[in-house]
């Protein structure tokens, strides 16, 4: 399997994940179990969430390039 396969193959994972993820919560939110406020909340939190992560990786890795330096 080429690049390119591995590739396409992938973003139609992605896309069958995007559409379960799509009707799963239309389903939760017919029911009145979710509603889509919540649902962006939860996503803005689990968002800065990852950036704090992020930042927190970057650093550390700036730590080591630093005293590797030294």
């Amino acid at each position: 399997m080429d690049a390119q396969q591995m590739m396409q193959m992938m973003q139609q994972k992605l896309g069958n994940l995007e559409l379960t993820t799509h009707a799963l919560l239309s389903v939760l939110q017919e029911e009145g179990i979710v509603d889509q406020d919540t649902i962006n909340e939860k996503a803005q939190e689990i968002v800065e969430e990852m950036q704090e992560q992020q930042e927190a990786a970057m650093s550390e890795v700036q730590d080591e390039l630093e005293d590797n330096e030294e």
